[in-house]
């Protein structure tokens, strides 16, 4: 079949192919089935990202925050996750919502006690406009007013790759400052995160420990922004012709599930699956019931969250750190329901001691 995305001159064709050859190189160096990390760092190091390949097929890039003007990016973003035949299955923001970044970790609304501050690290808020008004919403969530959103800043990496990636961050919550190359640290954060292949499926297993960096911190209730989520890519999504489905076997859920029990029971995983191109694929997203809750809030345009301070406050103190996973799904075909059961309740004993021992080893 002929590439309906051509690329043009000779400059391209051998940068595509050194790739290419590089890629096939570094997977057969490192034996059929493992994962390749490549540390790349382009723009004269404006920008970083951690390229995981298997078997020269691409898996995803972990794209590290920068609030560079052209590179605005606050939070962490495990960028276009593909299946295991290398089809991708998340997006970041598509048309809207430049908050919706692929696989995702924040929360909306935290404060350290005695700063009468309250800090976004999930929205991408620029610095206050107090004159802009905005027509979408109310005076009091006015979007031109409310920011600036703090940045997850990675203040370390490390990562193994064999048959599996477990990728290592150190992440200090802070806030950004007019005037000021850095804020001032909030929170800090270690975050794990696993790719493996596992019945047929790119398994992503993130585990996130978020510690008071000085004062006790609180994660505020907020509805939909925070804490584990993911946005599929666009062409997936309900508004375009997939379908959404859960472990309690409603279809296109869009709301709000926090209840034990009755017509919003929370889900243990909810997928979204459709077409791109030929290929039917999607992505499921699985709470871990180790988590102190499982909220979630799903949306059609392709939107999947859990979190555990939707309705209740998170209180974090020193001795008290908050630790929350999730498991990511991309799947080739139509994942059914006791496939997911199966991947979700396996996920049960996985733990982040698990990836850290993997990692040191």
């Amino acid at each position: 079949m002929s590439n309906p995305f051509p690329t043009s001159g000779r400059r391209r064709f051998l940068t595509g192919a050194l790739a290419m050859a590089a890629g096939s190189t570094a997977a057969r160096e490192a034996g059929p089935g493992a994962f390749v990390v490549e540390d790349q760092r382009p723009f004269k190091d404006q920008t970083r990202r951690l390229k995981i390949t298997r078997e020269g097929r691409p898996v995803a890039a972990l794209l590290f925050p920068t609030d560079y003007p052209t590179h605005f990016r606050l939070k962490p973003e495990l960028h276009n996750v593909c299946t295991p035949t290398g089809v991708p299955v998340t997006g970041s923001h598509e048309h809207a919502f430049i908050h919706h970044q692929s696989i995702m970790c924040g929360h909306g609304r935290v404060q350290v006690d005695g700063d009468g501050r309250v800090v976004d690290f999930y929205r991408q808020l620029p610095f206050a406009d107090g004159g802009r008004a905005d027509r979408w919403h109310s005076p009091t969530k006015n979007l031109f007013q409310l920011g600036p959103s703090g940045i997850q800043h990675v203040t370390e990496a490390r990562w193994r790759a064999a048959d599996q990636v477990v990728i290592q961050l150190d992440l200090a919550w802070q806030t950004r400052e007019a005037g000021r190359a850095t804020g001032d640290v909030l929170a800090r954060e270690e975050r794990l995160y696993r790719l493996m292949v596992s019945d047929g499926c790119m398994i992503v297993d993130v585990f996130s420990k978020l510690q008071a960096a000085g004062a006790a911190v609180t994660l505020h209730p907020e509805n939909d922004h925070g804490y584990l989520g993911v946005r599929v890519h666009d062409l997936i999504d309900v508004e375009d012709g997939g379908v959404m489905g859960d472990s309690e076997g409603r279809k296109n859920p869009s709301e709000h599930f926090r209840a034990a029990t009755g017509a919003q029971r929370a889900p243990r995983w909810v997928d979204c699956t459709g077409r791109m191109g030929n290929a039917t694929v999607g992505m499921a997203l699985m709470s871990h019931p180790a988590n102190v809750r499982n909220e979630w809030y799903v949306r059609e345009f392709g939107l999947m969250i859990v979190s555990a301070a939707q309705s209740e406050a998170v209180r974090i103190t020193p001795e008290t750190p908050f630790e929350f996973a999730a498991r990511f799904v991309a799947h080739d075909g139509v994942l059914p329901p006791e496939a997911a059961d199966q991947l979700q309740a396996r996920f049960a004993a996985v733990t982040a001691d698990e990836l850290r021992a993997f990692l040191k080893a």
